[in-house]
C-alpha cells in the first residue's frame, strides 16, 4: 500500500488505539492484548508512528488548522477575522471568555493527547533490542523527536518567552511528560523544559544516523515503505534542525549555528536558485528541495481553502502583507509573485488545486506531496547569519545572501551599509508568511503588536504571546 493512503485512514484505524483518558484509564485486558499484537511486527509499530504523523496533520486544533495558519497568523495580524469568529477573542487578548478559554482548552487538551501517543508507542518500541526488526533505530529516534517536537511546540504557546522578566512563571512552565500512564508528572521550569527537548532529539540524532543514507538530495513522492518519503519523518537532518531552532529560541546562538551548519553543509537541501526549481513547487505541497520535515495533510489544505479561498471564507488576508514586502526591497520578490494573488487579495501559498472550485481531485499534477512544510531550510541560513553579525559580519552577509539571491533580488553585499539584525528579522517575515512561525519570531524579539482597530499589544507584556493554561485543563496531560 503507498505511504499516501496509508495516511488517509491511519488515523481511523488507530482510534481504538489512540484513545484519550477514558479509554486507557478503563484497564481492558483485550486493548492490552492489542496493542501487544501492534507492536509486535515492524509493521505494527510503523502503523502507530504513521498514525501519530496522521493526527498531528488532520486535527483542526493542531497543524489542520489552529497551529498551521489560523491562531499564530492572525494574532499577528497577518490574517484577519470577523468578530462573531470566536477565535476573535484570542486576537484581542480576551482570556477569559468563554470562547478564548475554550480555544486554550482544545489546543493544549489536542497537543497533551498526541503526547501521550507517541509515549504509549515509546512504551512498546524504546525496550526492543536494536536488531529486532531493520527499522528499529529509526522508529526509536522519531519517536523521541517527536515527543521533544511537541514540546517545544507546546511550551512556545503556553509558556513566557526566555527574555521574560516574570521568573515565578519561568519556574512553572509546562510539564515535559515522559511516561504513559495515569501518574502525574509536574511542571518543570523553562530552562528544564527545553534541557529534555534538547535531551530528546540528541538522543534522536544518533538512532537517526541512517538518513545520511537514506536522504538523498534529489527526492520524489514515490511511496516505497518506511524509509522513503523521508521528508514527511523528523529524520535526522529535521532533528538536527530542531536542535538549531530550541538552541536559537533559548538565546544560545552558538549551538544553535552549530547544527543549523550541520543540516546545511549535509547539501541535501539545496535552495531553489533556478526557474526550473521554482517552476517545479506547487502551492499547497512540501517543497520536495528546501523542506526537511513537513506533514501530509489533506485536512489541512482543506481547511486552508474553505477558510481563506473559497468565496465564503472569512480568513481576509491583512494588506499589510504589501509592506511587509515592501521593506528592504531591492528586485522582484519570488515570494511576492508566487505566493500572492494581488487581484484578488489572497495568500495562495497553501492553495492546493486538488480543492479548486472545491474539487476533491482537480488538477493537481501529482508530483509532490501535499500538505505544510514545519520546517524549511532557508531557516538554518537565517540562523548562521544572525550568529555572525558581530563575531563575522561577512559570513553574516554570506549567508543571508544565499537566502536573497535564491529569492531573485539583489544581494546585500552588493547594497550600501552593513546588515543588521533588522534586515534578518525583515526576511525571515518573508520567507514565513502564513507558516505560523513569524509569531514565535516575534515573541522572541518582545515586538509589539499592532492590530487595526484593537491598538497596540506590547510586546513586553507576556500576555502578549502567552496563552494562559485554563484551570480546567491544568492537569489534563495524560491523554
Amino acid at each position: 500500500m503507498s505511504r499516501m493512503k496509508k495516511y488517509r485512514f491511519y488515523l481511523l484505524a488507530l482510534l481504538p488505539l489512540l484513545g484519550g483518558c477514558e479509554a486507557y484509564l478503563d484497564v481492558n485486558p483485550k486493548s492490552e492484548v492489542t496493542d501487544k499484537e501492534l507492536y509486535a511486527t515492524a509493521e505494527g509499530c510503523e502503523d502507530a508512528i504513521y498514525g501519530i504523523y496522521a493526527e498531528m496533520g488532520a486535527d483542526k486544533d493542531l497543524y489542520g488548522r489552529k497551529l498551521s495558519f489560523e491562531y499564530p497568523e492572525t494574532m499577528i495580524g497577518n490574517f484577519t477575522i470577523p468578530q462573531t469568529d470566536p477565535m476573535a477573542y484570542a486576537v484581542q487578548r480576551q482570556w477569559t471568555t468563554d470562547d478564548a478559554v475554550t480555544i486554550a482548552e482544545d489546543i493544549w487538551v489536542a497537543g497533551y493527547k498526541v503526547i501521550g501517543h507517541i509515549n504509549k508507542a515509546l512504551t512498546h518500541i524504546l525496550p526492543k533490542a536494536d536488531d529486532v526488526y531493520p527499522y528499529i533505530r529509526l522508529y526509536k529516534g522519531e519517536l523521541l523527536a517527536l515527543r521533544a517536537f511537541m514540546h517545544f511546540e507546546m511550551v512556545r504557546l503556553f509558556a513566557v518567552s526566555s527574555g521574560s522578566g516574570d521568573s515565578a512563571a519561568k519556574a512553572k512552565a509546562i510539564p515535559y511528560v515522559k511516561s504513559y500512564g495515569i501518574e502525574v508528572t509536574p511542571y518543570s521550569s523553562l530552562d528544564k523544559v527545553f534541557e529534555e527537548i534538547v535531551g530528546d532529539l540528541t538522543e534522536a540524532e544518533k538512532y537517526l544516523a541512517e538518513d545520511e543514507e537514506l536522504v538523498t538530495p534529489v527526492r520524489t513522492n514515490a511511496a516505497d515503505g518506511f524509509t522513503s518519503c523521508r521528508i514527511t519523518h523528523l529524520n535526522l537532518y529535521a532533528v538536527q534542525a530542531m536542535l538549531a531552532r530550541v538552541y536559537w529560541t533559548a538565546g544560545n546562538l552558538e549551538l544553535a549555528e552549530k547544527y543549523a551548519e550541520k543540516v546545511i553543509d549535509s547539501g541535501k537541501f539545496p535552495l531553489m536558485r533556478t526557474a526550473e526549481a521554482w517552476n517545479a513547487v506547487e502551492t499547497g505541497t512540501l517543497n520536495m528541495q528546501e523542506t526537511l520535515f513537513g506533514l501530509y495533510s489533506t485536512q489541512f489544505l482543506k481547511n486552508y481553502y474553505d477558510k481563506h479561498i473559497y468565496s465564503g471564507a472569512t480568513l481576509e488576508l491583512s494588506d499589510e502583507y504589501k509592506e511587509v514586502y515592501a521593506t528592504d526591497e531591492a528586485g522582484t520578490d519570488k515570494r511576492y509573485t508566487l505566493w500572492f494573488n494581488t487581484s484578488t487579495g489572497q495568500c495562495i501559498k497553501h492553495y492546493s488545486k486538488m480543492y479548486a472550485n472545491g474539487e476533491t481531485n482537480a488538477t493537481y499534477t501529482g508530483n509532490s506531496i501535499p500538505g505544510l512544510s514545519l520546517i524549511r531550510i532557508p531557516e538554518m541560513y537565517y540562523i548562521v547569519a544572525e550568529a555572525n553579525l558581530t563575531k563575522d559580519p561577512d559570513k553574516a552577509v554570506e549567508y543571508l545572501d544565499y537566502v536573497v539571491t535564491s529569492r531573485e533580488l539583489t544581494a546585500f553585499a552588493d547594497r550600501e551599509g552593513s546588515i543588521t539584525e533588522e534586515n534578518i528579522y525583515n526576511e525571515r517575515r518573508k520567507e514565513f508568511y502564513a507558516d505560523g512561525e513569524s509569531f514565535f519570531d516575534m515573541k522572541h524579539l518582545q515586538s509589539d503588536v499592532e492590530l487595526p482597530g484593537m491598538g497596540v499589544f506590547s510586546g513586553t507584556d507576556d500576555a502578549t504571546y502567552t496563552i494562559p493554561i485554563p484551570k480546567s485543563v491544568e492537569d489534563n496531560y495524560r491523554n
